[in-house]
């Protein structure tokens, strides 16, 4: 008797198990999106400028990028602001020069922006970032194509390459915004790393 009581007992405790198995299978898991914040001292923000052809590279040292994706890991928002006033072209008298109102206007404008909702793919995986980027007062639809890649760190990194014109932001005017010595084509390039923020319900 005690055995029976004991089969029939462990029977309904696997009925319970089963049951609870097809349930959590049924039951979709919670879905959740997850920011992540670029690590300054991990990640470079570059560009160059071009005079009489040649390349000057430069970076900016100070500059927050912040990425969210959704729960299986597509983009949703992208964010970066800069503070202009960090240009390093690796010279004094130029990093002097870039920062009068002429060129950047760091004093009314400390600040550049980049912000983005709007996202492709290609075939091979390349996000294009759809946005609007804001320069010394002047705001202006730009793409950034970049690559995403997870880490085993648990960090992951953002790579991407564009080209800007510096007359559309009024970068370089009076004498220099012919581009005759100092082109007008800016090539900026990146490669961030990122923390995930603590991901949101």
């Amino acid at each position: 008797m005690v055995l029976i009581r004991y089969l029939i007992a462990s029977f309904r405790v696997k009925q319970i198990i089963c049951t609870a198995s097809l349930l959590c299978l049924l039951i979709p898991p919670p879905t959740w999106a997850t920011s992540w914040r670029s690590d300054i001292q991990a990640s470079q923000l570059n560009f160059a400028p071009s005079y009489e052809g040649l390349p000057i590279n430069g970076d900016f040292k100070e500059f927050a990028v912040i990425y969210t994706t959704d729960q299986e890991g597509e983009p949703e928002d992208l964010s970066v602001s800069v503070l202009v006033a960090s240009a390093d072209l690796g010279n004094s008298e130029l990093n002097t020069e870039i920062r009068a109102a002429k060129w950047f206007n760091i004093t009314a404008f400390p600040e550049a922006k980049f912000s983005c909702q709007e996202f492709t793919t290609d075939n091979n995986g390349k996000v294009f970032a759809h946005g609007e980027l804001q320069i010394k007062g002047y705001k202006k639809p730009v793409t950034v194509p970049f690559s995403w890649r997870l880490l085993t760190t648990g960090e992951a990194v953002m790579r991407g390459e564009l080209m800007l014109a510096r007359n559309s932001f009024s970068i370089g005017s009076d004498e220099w915004a012919s581009g005759d010595q100092i082109g007008l084509a800016v090539k900026v390039w990146f490669d961030v790393v990122l923390n995930p923020i603590n991901p949101s319900l």
